[in-house]
């Protein structure tokens, strides 16, 4: 999604780090973390183990990730940005040719959903692979190829898929 399809101008990035602010008084959460290529879920959680802040059945990871998506649509907002050059007309040529198209993303489902939304693009993708429960980009992929077929009403045939992404 971020540079690839829309930029959001850190909206993400942003919103993680005001919720960090609000529950831990933690004022650069983020500090020396990547966020390209990787999954929410991976970032989430090293945001969560670098500054300390507990582990699996705390509920920490739960507190933050309703907190971040709480703030993301003002963060959105706010910080502006939109659809890259080409998006729309790709989108536009895929459905004019009946081409289901579907989301690989390492964006958790309700970020996506939001960032997406924001800039009028979520209800162009008929399903998805989304960053909620792994780490692993290749899981999403997995998941977005099947979930598209599910919702095509299509096998599931990775070899007759066309994976477009950073």
């Amino acid at each position: 999604i971020d540079l690839t399809l829309v930029t959001t101008h850190g909206a993400g990035r942003a919103a993680m780090t005001e919720t960090f602010r609000q529950l831990f008084r933690i004022e650069d959460p983020t500090a020396g973390i990547r966020f390209d290529g990787r999954t929410d879920h991976a970032i989430f959680t090293e945001v969560i183990a670098v500054n300390g802040l507990g582990g699996k059945g705390d509920g920490v990871y739960e507190r933050v990730v309703e907190g971040y998506l709480a703030r993301l649509p003002a963060s959105l907002r706010a910080k502006g940005g939109g659809p890259l050059p080409g998006v729309g007309s790709l989108l536009d040529a895929l459905a004019a040719v009946e081409a289901p198209v579907g989301l690989a993303t390492g964006n958790m489902q309700r970020g996506a959903q939001a960032k997406l939304g924001h800039f009028g693009l979520w209800e162009r993708f008929a399903a998805g692979g989304f960053g909620d429960n792994t780490s692993e980009r290749a899981d999403v992929v997995r998941a977005a190829i099947a979930n598209l077929a599910a919702a095509a009403g299509l096998e599931a045939n990775p070899a007759s898929c066309i994976v477009i992404g950073d």
